[in-house]
């Protein structure tokens, strides 16, 4: 069983060649202040048992979890956050590296003197025996991808939470919120998404030009068309929370109807509708490349420099990605300067 369209078009992959990158640390040793917030005691915990209603089922949880297991993605560093050390987590084949960790995630395993949880097999579908090897009292899968019979099958091991609606698509603030009631944990995660909200608008207080303008999310598809993400996506509505409005769809776009995203030629990509671009690559050469074509640059949006260029596997999953707090707090610095300077082009004459 492989990987759904819509998860391929997530999910392209790729190596990371080298160690953790210096400056990941200093990014993360930055936001040590807003770390220290979110993780502050002392919020009363829930009554067990409690039951989450998901796209899949009916779970109920008969008691605090105290062997995590994560699935699909950013369950893994919610948990994390919340205070609590998951026993087992995915592998990252994007962002991770050859060990499979994400650098966010090891840091604040490290930072708050945490035991490294299993890294699982690397694949596409969940490793059964691997997770039950690991005796979990609950398994956390808000935003993966899971089939109903692999919900099934992982169900006769522990309880299980899968998304709210759709495979692959739930808000950061959701992820939290679910991981929060199901570790029992709701005026933690409460404040968690509270913070953060707060931290981000710190970040982006600076370029008031954010406010009202219109954007567009894209990825370079490398077979002569962008994919383009549509409102609702939930890497599109990270930057809707910051005050900027996602763009519509041009007459001219293909693709699935009923799909978040939709695909636009290079010979139209001068008709997205937006005044800013936003955009990542996985590394330097990939984005020089395609700004360089003959064709993407009859944007008038490229030619005034109205779009970002960030580069790099880590910094994509970290803010058009996984989408956590802790990736955002990882991440988003180097993303709010990048865009900042970008909406300042797109606002000039």
């Amino acid at each position: 069983m492989g990987l759904s369209a819509i998860h391929q078009e997530h999910c392209r992959r790729g190596s990371r060649s080298g160690t953790i990158r210096s400056d990941t640390m200093i990014r993360f040793a930055s936001a040590a202040l807003a770390a220290t917030l979110l993780l502050a005691p002392a919020q009363a915990q829930d009554a067990f048992p409690v039951t989450i209603e998901h796209a899949l089922g009916s779970t109920t949880i008969e008691a605090k979890p105290q062997r995590v297991v994560t699935w699909g993605w950013s369950a893994q560093d919610v948990v994390i956050d919340l205070g609590v050390t998951p026993v087992g987590m995915p592998f990252f084949a994007y962002g991770g590296g050859d060990d499979g960790i994400l650098p966010w995630t090891e840091a604040a395993l490290a930072e708050h003197g945490m035991d490294m949880p299993v890294v699982l097999p690397n694949g596409t579908e969940p490793p059964i025996e691997a997770i039950a090897a690991l005796r979990p009292d609950l398994i956390l899968a808000p935003y993966s991808g899971l089939t109903p019979d692999e919900y099934a099958t992982l169900s006769n091991i522990a309880p299980v939470v899968a998304y709210p609606e759709k495979p692959w698509f739930i808000s950061w603030q959701d992820v939290v919120r679910l991981t929060g009631t199901a570790l029992g944990e709701t005026e933690k995660a409460e404040q968690l998404v509270a913070d953060t909200q707060a931290w981000l608008a710190v970040e982006t207080a600076p370029y008031p030009e954010m406010q009202g303008m219109v954007f567009a999310n894209f990825i370079n598809r490398n077979d002569g068309q962008v994919s383009v993400r549509n409102a609702g996506d939930p890497r599109v509505e990270l930057f809707a929370d910051l005050g900027m409005v996602p763009a519509g769809k041009p007459d001219v776009a293909t693709g699935e109807p009923d799909a978040f995203y939709y695909y636009l030629s290079y010979e139209n990509f001068d008709r997205i509708p937006a005044e800013v671009l936003v955009s990542f690559f996985d590394n330097e050469q990939a984005a020089a490349d395609f700004f360089a074509m003959d064709l993407i640059q009859l944007s008038p949006l490229v030619a005034k420099g109205a779009y970002t260029r960030l580069v790099g596997e880590e910094l994509t999953m970290s803010v058009s990605g996984a989408v956590t707090p802790l990736s955002l707090r990882w991440g988003f610095p180097e993303v709010a300067t990048e865009l900042g300077r970008a909406v300042k082009a797109a606002s000039s004459d």
